[in-house]
């Protein structure tokens, strides 16, 4: 079952390209039918501290640590 959501981000302005286009490459790997891992370096020792707010009620999931990488796969 889809459903729609919407997810609001506060983060540095030099972010935001590289954020959206994770999202972009997300969306085009979906319609292609293609899976690949898709990364972003959450640099917290630099400035990308994000902030979100999103408008489902739900639990996000917990990550699966690999090392120092955090997982998500829904399958």
């Amino acid at each position: 079952m889809e459903v729609k959501f919407n997810v609001q981000c506060q983060m540095e302005s030099s972010w935001v390209p590289q954020f959206l286009g994770m999202l972009k490459t997300m969306e085009q790997l979906g319609k292609l039918g293609g899976s690949r891992w898709v990364r972003l370096y959450s640099d917290g020792d630099g400035n990308f501290r994000p902030k979100f707010q999103w408008s489902i009620i739900t639990e996000p999931a917990s990550p699966q640590w690999v090392g120092d990488e955090a997982t998500f796969d829904a399958g």
